[in-house]
């Protein structure tokens, strides 16, 4: 390693430092330098926005760095070489810096433009709402999985005396007991299909042993082909649907007042003739 597990540590208590409270010019100043080029800690942020909320391991932060340090070190070499100046990298490179340029065209200049409200979600719903039929029988659970046997068994001599959606907030890593989605018997594990198809509402059972673990389940609700889903379990699906169409609309109306104010010629004589050429 080019350098060690205690260097990482400082690496990454310096950036915290340098980013949260030492000014914006040390935001500036380089934590790597590589030849001619430098990582600064701004960048490094950037790379690793997570690092700062302490889900990153400190080898994660390496290998980011390491990573940006083999990058570096070939293109360097490539550019010492006059690759840059080859005619498919040169290529290449307007390719990505046209892509890159577009992308940010229609982040800063387009999607700030689409709006999509509570009223047009519920309006699409009711005017479309045969499209939110089901079409097989679905249900709603709550889910515990744990993979320690000790726990599933602590668990199971609780589920008579603790309320589910109470242990779930203690067992379950990143429970969301408001956000649980209708599924389709298709849609799990058979072993859990067939114990939450077969559940009274309201019920749990566990522990049902898969290769992933041990699992509990609570069916909160069932749900038979041919019900309508409710507003609230599809809008969010509604809402990505109009963010689309809208952007598409959008899209295509700035595309053609660009298509005029740019001038835009296809000479497609000469097209074709490139095109025989080739043959």
């Amino acid at each position: 390693m080019w350098f060690g597990r205690l260097n990482i540590v400082l690496l990454i208590a310096a950036i915290a430092l340098v980013v949260s409270g030492c000014g914006r010019d040390r935001r500036d100043s380089a934590i790597v330098r590589v030849g001619s080029s430098e990582l600064k800690a701004e960048e490094l942020k950037r790379m690793l926005p997570e690092v700062f909320e302490g889900r990153l391991e400190d080898e994660d932060v390496y290998i980011f760095i390491e990573n940006w340090k083999n990058e570096v070190l070939f293109a360097e070499a490539a550019m010492d070489l006059g690759l840059d100046n080859k005619e498919e990298t040169a290529y290449q490179l307007r390719k990505a810096r046209r892509t890159i340029l577009a992308s940010a065209f229609e982040r800063e200049f387009i999607m700030p433009r689409i709006e999509v409200d509570s009223a047009e979600v519920q309006a699409y719903y009711k005017e479309n709402v045969g499209r939110f039929i089901r079409d097989r029988d679905e249900v709603r659970c709550l889910h515990i999985m744990v993979t320690d046997s000790a726990i599933a068994e602590a668990i199971a001599g609780l589920l008579d005396s603790v309320e589910f959606e109470e242990l779930v907030e203690r067992y379950s890593v990143g429970s969301d007991i408001e956000g649980t989605d209708y599924y389709a018997r298709e849609e799990m594990h058979p072993k859990l299909a067939n114990a939450a198809f077969s559940l009274p509402e309201g019920e749990a059972v566990g522990p049902i042993e898969t290769e992933f673990g041990f699992h509990f389940i609570k069916l909160l609700d069932f749900a038979p082909k041919g019900s309508i889903r409710e507003l609230q379990n599809v809008r969010e699906n509604i809402y990505d649907l109009l963010i689309e169409r809208k952007f598409k609309e959008i899209y295509a109306e700035i595309l053609d007042s660009l298509t005029t104010v740019k001038n835009v010629v296809i000479d497609t004589a000469a097209i074709m003739r490139n095109l025989d050429s080739d043959d």
